[in-house]
């Protein structure tokens, strides 16, 4: 399953830098975006362990299986992270009540107010693969992007933290994006919470960003 996570982790971000306007390419082991890539989002990926990689004009990079040291090549290292995954939620029955999905402005503005998405375009809420929920009740926010195959999790943030936001919104991302497997990455606090609500962790992550002034 983790190579499921990052292909939706791929398949996400290509969604993101895409729509901000860069040309994304990806190979078996790698997925490179070129252009303004947008603030939080890596320009290189790499899937796979024991590659050549090339880092010395790459402002950030995730590498999937946090097997690489880019310290070499002037990056630092940010974080460590675990993919996480867990099955689709198949009973309905019981859907949290104060969360709303955004379907029109009035609502990604409210949406934006719980958790400000400057990063992301605007419209993003309308692709059709893709379901911003939020909760005023519950100060709390995420976006699911399925790519037919798995629904990822992202942007996760609420003002408490414990496994009832993770399951709530398991039961709205399976609700939406009925059979698919959940996916996603946290570390933490957030990666605790989420294994306390079911989730598994199925590999680790690193990102790696460069700090000095030398990339334009």
């Amino acid at each position: 399953m983790r190579q499921a996570a990052i292909q939706n982790n791929f398949d996400w971000c290509r969604l993101v830098c895409e729509l901000a306007g860069c040309q994304v390419t990806e190979t078996e082991a790698t997925w490179l975006a070129q252009g303004s890539v947008p603030s939080y989002y890596p320009e290189l990926m790499v899937r796979l362990p024991h590659q050549r990689i090339g880092a010395t004009d790459i402002y950030s990079i995730k590498d999937c299986t946090a097997s690489y040291d880019f310290s070499s090549a002037g990056l630092s290292h940010l974080f460590t992270a675990e993919w996480m995954t867990r099955p689709a939620v198949l009973d309905r029955r019981a859907l949290p009540v104060d969360w709303s999905v955004v379907t029109d402005p009035v609502q990604f503005a409210r949406f934006q107010a719980i958790q400000a998405t400057a990063e992301l375009p605007d419209t993003l809420w309308q692709h059709p693969d893709v379901r911003f929920f939020y909760s005023e009740a519950q100060q709390a926010s995420c976006i699911a992007y399925s790519n037919q195959v798995t629904t990822g999790l992202t942007y996760v943030s609420s003002d408490y933290l414990d496994e009832r936001l993770w399951d709530d919104i398991a039961r709205l991302s399976s609700a939406h994006f009925p059979g698919q497997p959940l996916v996603g990455y946290e570390y933490g606090d957030h990666l605790i919470t989420a294994l306390e609500a079911g989730f598994d962790d199925v590999g680790p992550l690193a990102v790696w960003i460069r700090t000095t002034d030398d990339h334009a």
